[in-house]
């Protein structure tokens, strides 16, 4: 089944690298899509609140909060915290993580 879905997926890739669509058109198309499919906005969701929990726990519940209240500065925190995860990498230490290699080191 999972490599039907990949070939599927490649072949889709594929066609949208040949097309005469601008980025912006097969983004929209893109968006639609995920728009349209329930499961598929859970599961986006679901991963990207792991990551960014993973990533920077504190600062992405600060984030989390200010989306919930609605707040103005939410986009802004939101888009920041997400340029950071892309351009450092990889997700800062847990608390745990940090205070074990302090007793190991």
């Amino acid at each position: 089944m999972t490599e039907v879905i990949v070939n599927d997926l490649s072949t889709i890739l594929h066609s949208v690298r040949r097309s005469t669509l601008t980025k912006e058109q097969v983004f929209r198309l893109w968006r639609c899509a995920i728009k349209d499919d329930d499961t598929l906005v859970e599961d986006i969701i679901r991963q990207l609140y792991e990551n960014i929990i993973a990533f920077d726990c504190q600062r992405a519940e600060s984030v989390i909060e200010l989306i919930v209240r609605r707040n103005a500065a939410a986009g802004y925190a939101f888009r920041s915290l997400l340029r950071d995860m892309r351009v450092k990498g990889e997700p800062a230490p847990s608390l745990g993580a940090v205070a074990l290699m302090q007793r190991v080191g």
